[in-house]
């Protein structure tokens, strides 16, 4: 990246950081799809983890 473009967008997001009222984000929101298909991994390992750990 050249130096001009980092240090513009640098300008950039520090300027959005020092200004909390503005709607722009840095990046865009988490898509609802991504949200549910961690939720349901971290479950799924959770319950295989205790499965493991305490056999009957």
């Amino acid at each position: 990246m050249p130096e001009s473009s980092f240090e513009a967008e640098l300008e950039h997001r520090l300027a959005l950081l020092e200004n909390p009222d503005s709607d722009e984000t840095f990046l865009p929101d988490l898509p609802w799809r991504d949200v549910v298909l961690a939720a349901v991994v971290l479950a799924v390992v959770s319950v295989l983890l205790i499965w493991w750990g305490y056999p009957a």
